[in-house]
């Protein structure tokens, strides 16, 4: 089977990704788990990240979440599609399970879907207050930034996760949204999860890694607010159909 991981950056898919990697089902090329996240170790397959790079005209320095592209706009060249089905191709015969994570997937979706036989997909939600942390400035020097900085993470996240309720909307793959603050914090999201992959699995939780809890962040209620009420995106609607994906199944 194959899986794919669907999640806006620091939802919990690099986690997701090492839990199945560890359990048998093959998440990528030349992986070291002696490298830890801070040191890179994404758990990412390098040739599905390149093609959506590329796809995307981006590197991997670009802030993705930036990007204000819908995935109508975006179209294979026939190279791409040959490599992808080659791709494809290499990784059914040299893994009976296998998949692939990276944000950006959350804006290229439907061109890999397009190629990629029966696979399933496997969402990962976690709410902007948690995500902001790891973006924000601390430093008082850099501090003045932080109100752009939210806003364009703000929309990005809409973006994002608009994108992944419409393909699960759509979805002829069978599907599994997990909460990220309820997989750290009990026991029952991972099971849903072993459930859903139908084996027993590698558990790589570690509490003293799971950062960024939420947070009462005047500047991100002032700018879900303002962008409830000022713009087509609307981050406490997105939440609400979340949160209901997530004990839905």
């Amino acid at each position: 089977m194959i899986y794919v991981i669907l999640g806006m950056h620091k939802s919990g898919t690099t986690l997701i990704s090492q839990i199945l990697h560890h359990s048998g089902i093959n998440m990528g090329e030349n992986i070291d788990p002696g490298i830890t996240y801070d040191q890179g170790n994404k758990y990412e397959r390098r040739s599905t990240r390149a093609l959506n790079l590329e796809i995307l005209g981006l590197d991997l320095r670009s802030p993705s979440f930036d990007l204000d592209v819908s995935p109508d706009m975006l179209q294979l060249s026939g190279d791409q599609r040959r490599r992808m089905v080659e791709l494809i191709r290499q990784c059914n015969e040299a893994y009976p399970d296998w998949g692939f994570k990276d944000p950006r997937t959350c804006l290229v979706y439907p061109l890999w879907a397009s190629v990629l036989p029966e696979h399933r997909i496997i969402a990962t939600y976690r709410p902007p207050a948690q995500i902001w942390p790891r973006y924000r400035h601390r430093h008082l020097h850099h501090y003045h930034q932080n109100p752009s900085l939210a806003w364009r993470l703000m929309k990005g996240w809409c973006r994002y996760n608009a994108n992944i309720l419409t393909y699960l909307q759509d979805a002829d793959s069978d599907f599994l949204v997990l909460d990220y603050q309820e997989f750290m914090a009990n026991d029952a999201e991972f099971n849903r999860l072993q459930d859903f992959v139908g084996r027993r699995l590698y558990d790589g939780r570690t509490g003293s890694l799971y950062r960024s809890r939420a947070e009462e962040d005047p500047l991100i209620r002032i700018v879900t607010w303002l962008m409830d009420r000022r713009t087509g995106y609307l981050p406490s609607k997105t939440a609400d159909r979340f949160e209901s994906m997530c004990h839905r199944r």
